[in-house]
């Protein structure tokens, strides 16, 4: 018996974010598979692998244009009520010299039953909606209850989704500052949407050689960061006692968003999607010599 194929296009996710699936629920939805891939880590309930969060390393293949990364999984248990059992491999082509194409994230999801393909989706709103879920719900659990002042780095599709669900979360911030390379199109842009979808809102634009990086991050409360830099973004010197920072952008070792400086000062206050993966992809925690049991997983908190 043949099934049919589901394709969802960019354009199609996105009508579905924007209409029928609730924030709120995201952030919910995070917390629940952080929960699942620790508690398969430390062996609760885990009778067999299939009773396991399977997430292998993530693969990278290098071409002279792109990097392409790629991330198998598999859920032993749906995550909500309306959801079932898959497996499913996410593909993300990254341009490697700052120009376009690629692919921006696509999905290919798995039958349960027949492992025959069920749909192919543009990854691309997905990926954004769900990081910054999972910022805003690191930040929950361990950052300040009434910030006011959030400052982002970067200027992609990943800060928008940050700023906006960021904002949505936390009637208190009042003033936002974003941060980018330079004043590109797709900067001003992102200024435009957001200073439009939040009129009440204190919105500032920095680029990086910007002498008022300095007083921006000192003044954060929280600081969410989503770029490809291999240099940090930051001293984190000028940090204030008790500001929250989610970094979401190293996925190689050579890749860093904060220097070695900011690891050491959290002391025991490192937390993580998933230790081991990031202790073999992220920069930051490798220059720091940090070790698996110095991190905290999310899903435990």
């Amino acid at each position: 018996m043949r099934s049919e194929l589901l394709i969802l296009s960019g354009d199609d996710v996105q009508n579905l974010v924007r209409t029928a699936l609730e924030s709120e629920e995201v952030v919910k939805c995070m917390a629940r598979v952080f929960e699942m891939v620790s508690s398969s880590e430390v062996g609760e309930g885990v009778s067999s692998e299939h009773d396991r969060v399977q997430q292998p390393p993530r693969l990278t293949t290098l071409s002279p244009e792109h990097a392409t990364l790629y991330m198998p999984c598999r859920l032993p248990a749906p995550v909500t009520e309306s959801s079932s059992v898959h497996s499913a491999i996410k593909v993300v082509s990254v341009s490697r010299t700052g120009g376009g194409g690629g692919i921006p994230g696509t999905t290919l999801v798995l039958d349960e039953s027949t492992g025959a393909a069920r749909a192919v989706v543009n990854s691309r709103a997905l990926t954004a909606l769900r990081n910054a879920a999972g910022s805003v719900l690191a930040t929950r659990l361990l950052g300040p209850k009434t910030p006011t002042h959030l400052v982002l780095f970067g200027a992609g599709l990943q800060i928008k989704q940050h700023a906006r669900l960021f904002i949505q979360s936390y009637p208190t911030i009042t003033h936002c500052t974003i941060i980018n390379r330079s004043l590109n199109d797709r900067f001003k842009e992102l200024l435009a949407d957001l200073t439009t979808e939040f009129t009440n809102l204190s919105l500032e634009g920095l680029v990086s050689e910007s002498q008022g990086i300095e007083p921006a991050v000192r003044g954060a409360d929280i600081i969410c960061t989503a770029t490809s830099s291999t240099q940090p973004l930051f001293n984190s010197a000028w940090l204030k006692y008790g500001v929250h920072v989610n970094l979401i952008g190293s996925y190689t070792p050579a890749m860093r968003e904060a220097d070695a400086g900011l690891i050491k000062r959290a002391g025991r206050l490192v937390v993580v999607d998933e230790a081991k993966s990031c202790l073999v992809e992220a920069g930051e925690l490798i220059d720091a010599v940090i070790t698996e049991e110095e991190l905290i997983e999310i899903g435990t908190l």
